[in-house]
């Protein structure tokens, strides 16, 4: 069922609860997105094959299989971020999201006008279309792929985010106030001093210890494989 307006961004929303799904597929649509529901795999992988989205919103728990199987299958067709939407909240099945190529999990109950801001930042990244490539690294923040001397990494939403802040102003300083707005703005959420300093030391372990410059007393820079 087609519950957009003017189809400019098409959003597919996977939910077997019918009043949710009926509440976030009127919420969801604006004059900039179109949406469209399943209540189970079989009919979101037909819907899927059929058309194409910009965007998935997926239950992990659907009647006939697991959310986390199908994201899987749709990451195999190419860059269609996948967002889960679950009341499962243990890190385990949190984990298992990403490792099947989520690009973020969001748990139930939620707020509708966090969702609505992490869906816009999803759209928002894939039509950037940014592909930084510089010596061993090669980071498409659209296909949601990162590589480092031609090894995939994987990557949480939060890292990709601060990732791309830095490598877009490669070379110059980034402030933390700059950074922390940028990252978890949209959030809404009290965050810690360190959130920060922990999300940099991640992608050091992941990337390369040099490849972030702290310039204390002001914030980050991106020095790839010059630092």
């Amino acid at each position: 069922m087609s519950c957009g307006v003017i189809p400019l961004k098409k959003l597919l929303i996977v939910e077997d609860d019918r009043a949710l799904r009926a509440g976030l597929c009127r919420s969801l649509a604006s004059n900039e997105i179109e949406t469209e529901s399943a209540a189970t795999i079989a009919e979101a992988r037909a819907k899927f094959h059929a058309g194409k989205y910009d965007l998935v919103l997926l239950d992990c728990n659907l009647p006939d299989g697991n959310g986390v199987d199908f994201c899987t299958e749709i990451r195999r067709t190419g860059p269609v971020p996948v967002i889960f939407l679950t009341v499962l909240d243990s890190e385990l099945d949190e984990v298992a999201a990403f490792r099947a190529g989520g690009i973020d999990y969001v748990k139930k109950p939620f707020s509708l006008m966090v969702l609505q801001e992490r869906i816009n930042a999803a759209l928002a990244r894939t039509d950037g279309g940014l592909v930084y490539v510089e010596g061993r690294y090669r980071f498409d923040f659209g296909a949601m792929t990162f590589s480092v001397d031609g090894s995939d990494v994987v990557l949480s939403p939060t890292e990709q985010k601060l990732l791309r802040s830095l490598t877009a102003n490669s070379g110059r300083i980034v402030p933390r106030p700059t950074l922390t707005e940028q990252i978890w703005a949209c959030d809404g959420s009290f965050i810690d001093e360190n959130a920060l300093s922990v999300t940099v030391k991640r992608l050091r372990a992941k990337l390369g210890a040099e490849c972030i410059k702290t310039v204390y007393g002001l914030g980050y820079m991106w020095v790839g494989g010059g630092a």
